[in-house]
């Protein structure tokens, strides 16, 4: 398989790329990084606000966090980053396409695909571990993660396998060269 005279590593690792890109866009945005129920009051929020839903009622009510805590800011400023750092190493990715030749934009992409993924790590770690501080203290012990919170965790591992098959890219372009470098 071949994109344009790049191997099957390097076609992986931009849709992992793409995929993850995605998908971290849609869990710094959305409101459903928590989610908890007791007694009919249904609770979720995210970076951006929270919710409540009470049994019975016809809507939810959503606010926004009206005095935000510094570490939620660090939590939005590194999920952001993640996704300005993933976009440019997808930008970097996309440029190799177009400039085969250039090895420079593949390690440039390899290293802004590990880059955004710590961004993230830290994004989450951050939040997993301050999150019940969000919520009223009634509902605080039946608080799980919801999938926005999943999907930053699973642009880390796939922002890390992109890395990896740009890697495996550049080893296999490496190990068909000569001993005078053609």
């Amino acid at each position: 398989m071949s994109f344009r005279g790049n191997s099957k590593f390097f076609v992986f690792g931009f849709l992992f790329l793409f995929i993850a890109l995605i998908l971290d866009v849609i869990g710094v945005a959305t409101p459903y990084w928590f989610y908890a129920e007791k007694n009919g009051v249904k609770i979720y929020g995210g970076l951006w606000k929270s919710c409540l839903d009470i049994s019975g009622s016809e809507e939810s009510k959503c606010n926004k966090y009206e005095d935000v805590p510094d570490w939620l800011k660090a939590v939005r400023g590194f999920g952001f980053l993640g996704i300005l750092v993933s976009t440019l190493a997808l930008t970097s990715a996309s440029l190799k396409i177009c400039l085969k030749d250039r090895v420079s934009l593949l390690i440039i992409a390899i290293i802004l695909s590990f880059i955004s993924a710590l961004c993230s790590v830290v994004s989450i770690a951050v939040f997993a571990r301050k999150y019940p501080n969000l919520v009223i203290e009634m509902i605080r012990n039946d608080l799980n993660f919801n999938f926005s919170f999943i999907f930053c965790a699973l642009f880390i591992v796939l922002s890390a396998f992109a890395g990896i098959c740009m890697i495996i890219q550049i080893a296999k372009r490496t190990s068909y060269s000569t001993i005078d470098g053609r």
